[in-house]
């Protein structure tokens, strides 16, 4: 059990990337930005596969259930899966909180609440010797005649391997 808790400590709240982050961490958050202007959060239209060319695979998009309070799990990055060796698509972020022992969905919760960017360092949680910067980003996908339902485009990227 001390094992799980010692996970949940290794999810840093980050107030911007270091400048030891990963470029494509950068890039990213800076697309992510430039789509944000005048305080709105960009919208699926914006944040498109074209756009996101460079990050597809180290991207998973998680959209908001109101119903369940709770962000499933739509899309996980192959580059996401290689670094964890875990698909958890279909699944919902308590899902992973509860295998875990961490706070996915409260940082999912503050990115949707706030409409700004997450940042975190964290350990991966599948490989006690590796970590990484994680961006959630939060999205707007707009659907004609409905309520705008909130994506959050989680991304990971490694910075470091703490055996090296």
């Amino acid at each position: 059990m001390t094992r799980l808790h010692k996970f949940q400590e290794q999810e840093v709240l980050q107030h911007g990337l270091s400048d030891d982050a990963p470029q494509k961490a950068h890039d990213l958050l800076l697309l992510w930005n430039k789509l944000a202007q005048s305080g709105q959060i960009p919208t699926r239209k914006e944040f498109t596969p074209e756009n996101l060319a460079p990050w597809l695979q180290d991207i998973s998009i998680y959209e908001y259930h109101p119903q369940k309070d709770d962000f499933q799990i739509l899309l996980e990055g192959e580059n996401i899966v290689a670094l964890t060796g875990e698909d958890w698509r279909g699944a919902f972020a308590r899902e992973v909180d509860c295998h875990f022992s961490t706070s996915l969905h409260a940082a999912l919760s503050a990115a949707r609440s706030t409409g700004a960017p997450q940042i975190h360092e964290l350990q991966i949680f599948q490989k006690e010797w590796c970590s990484g910067v994680r961006l959630l980003l939060p999205v707007l996908r707009q659907i004609e005649g409905q309520k705008d339902v909130c994506q959050i485009f989680l991304a990971i990227f490694p910075i470091r391997d703490l055996m090296s």
